[in-house]
C-alpha cells in the first residue's frame, strides 16, 4: 500500500477534529451571518410589498367575496401578511413583478365590477334564447 492509502485506512474511523470543522467553516465563509430580509427591505427604496399588493388584495376581496364585507383593516392586515411572505422569498422586492401586478390591477379593475353584478361576458345566441324560453314555458306547465 502507498503511503496516502495508509493513511486514508487509519483515518477512516477517526472522528473529524471540531476544530477542522471551524476551519473550514470559515474558509467556506459560513461565519458570516445571513442578511436579514428585514433589513433588505430597510435599504430598499419606494414603496413597500403590502402597499404594492394591498390594491390587489382589495379588488380580490371585493369580486371574489363580497359578501363577506372584508374590512379595510383586515384587507391591511392581509396584504402585510402577504407582503411579507413574497419578501421571504423575493429579498429583493417584486420591482421586477410590477408590470405583470399592474396587469392584473387593471384587469381587477377592468373586468372586477362586471363579474361582481353578474353580467354575462357573451350575449346568448338567439336560437339559444328561444330554447330556454320554451323549456321556461313547458316547465311552468
Amino acid at each position: 500500500m502507498t503511503d496516502n492509502a495508509e493513511n486514508q485506512e487509519q483515518n477512516a474511523g477517526a472522528a473529524i477534529d471540531s476544530d477542522e470543522l471551524d476551519a473550514i467553516a470559515r474558509e467556506a465563509g459560513e461565519d458570516e451571518a445571513p442578511q436579514n430580509t428585514g433589513e433588505l427591505m430597510e435599504e430598499r427604496d419606494g414603496p413597500t410589498t403590502a402597499e404594492v399588493i394591498a390594491p390587489l388584495i382589495g379588488f380580490g376581496c371585493d369580486i371574489g367575496c363580497p359578501n363577506y364585507q372584508i374590512q379595510k383593516a383586515e384587507k391591511q392586515a392581509l396584504a402585510e401578511a402577504y407582503g411579507e411572505l413574497i419578501d421571504k422569498y423575493y429579498p429583493e422586492g417584486v420591482g421586477a413583478w410590477g408590470v405583470e401586478l399592474n396587469a392584473l390591477l387593471m384587469t381587477a379593475a377592468i373586468f372586477g365590477p362586471r363579474v361582481a353584478q353578474g353580467v354575462p361576458a357573451r350575449a346568448k345566441p338567439k336560437a339559444e334564447e328561444a330554447t330556454e324560453e320554451k323549456e321556461a314555458e313547458t316547465d311552468e306547465s
